[in-house]
């Protein structure tokens, strides 16, 4: 599984390690390094703020980068059918640049939709949009949507989900992308080899973080050691710690137990139709309690 990092500034050298890098088109005017380059449009960001992004605007911008792959500037949306303005705005990019279309957490029929118009162009499709209904409790349904959606495309890459512990849910992904190492190492946080995540800092927890043990700290110095991480190790400093982080993300494999990822395991084996059925139910579900709250 290929995995991409993101990277917002020059802060972190993160391209010295050689890995594929995500960047924001808000963002960057140039790319300083010869690392692969994926370019996401920031359509997501511009959205959340109540901003337009014009399509003609991206491609110009998408023009002037010298990158591998562009995402395609779509409008997201969750358990619903696909807004047609993204096979639109695809086609318009699709003429110029290698760009790759972008399927949310739809509904079966809009899923079904969209592969169906993508396939005229690509077999390489990724999973957008997964995060927010993630932390809004809908998990298990953005899991069974990826699993419809995996079984379709040839090739998929998830937006949002390099960690270890992500790369375990979507486990048949081709490429992830992350930007976990520098958010992580912001907060104080250090990604311990098949643990997760654990506070190191020396204020109090004010969120929901494990603190780092003796033992945890010990696992992460031979961890670093062993596979001859290259450079000093300071836990106190973050931007150390988002090169730490950047590096286990990389160099290792989320260990402990987990009811997602067994639930992941367990919806990659269900049939085509029970899952369909299934989505199609927890979506009505979710359409219902919206309007609910709504009136």
């Amino acid at each position: 599984m290929k995995v991409l990092l993101g990277i917002p500034d020059e802060r972190i050298p993160i391209w010295e390690l050689g890995t594929p890098l995500m960047i924001n088109q808000l963002v960057w005017d140039s790319i300083p390094w010869d690392n692969e380059t994926w370019v996401d449009s920031g359509g997501y960001q511009i959205m959340v703020k109540g901003f337009s992004l014009q399509v003609d605007a991206v491609l110009k911008k998408y023009l002037s980068l010298h990158a591998d792959t562009f995402m395609s500037l779509d409008v997201p949306s969750f358990c619903t059918d696909v807004n047609e303005i993204n096979f639109k705005n695809f086609e318009y990019l699709y003429e110029k640049i290698n760009v790759m279309p972008i399927i949310h957490a739809y509904t079966p029929d809009g899923i079904e939709k969209a592969v169906e118009f993508y396939s005229q162009y690509t077999d390489k499709i990724a999973y957008g949009g997964i995060v927010p209904p993630s932390l809004n409790g809908s998990k298990k349904i953005v899991i069974m949507i990826y699993h419809y959606l995996r079984r379709k495309v040839k090739y998929l890459h998830v937006l949002g989900a390099g960690s270890p512990y992500m790369r375990e849910l979507f486990f048949n992904a081709d490429s992830v992308d992350t930007a976990t190492y520098r958010i992580k190492a912001s907060r104080g946080l250090v990604i311990i080899p098949g643990k997760g995540e654990r506070y190191v800092g020396d204020r109090k927890i004010v969120w929901k973080a494990k603190r780092a043990t003796d033992e945890d700290i010990a696992l992460l110095l031979n961890f670093l050691e062993k596979t001859r991480f290259p450079y000093k190790v300071d836990l106190k400093n973050w931007i150390s710690r988002a090169l730490i982080n950047a590096w286990v993300l990389l160099n290792s494999k989320y260990e402990a137990h987990n009811y997602l990822i067994d639930f992941s395991r367990k919806v990659d084996k269900m049939g085509s139709d029970y899952l369909k059925g299934e989505i199609e139910e927890m979506c009505n579900a979710v359409s219902t309690s919206f309007g609910s709250a709504n009136n």
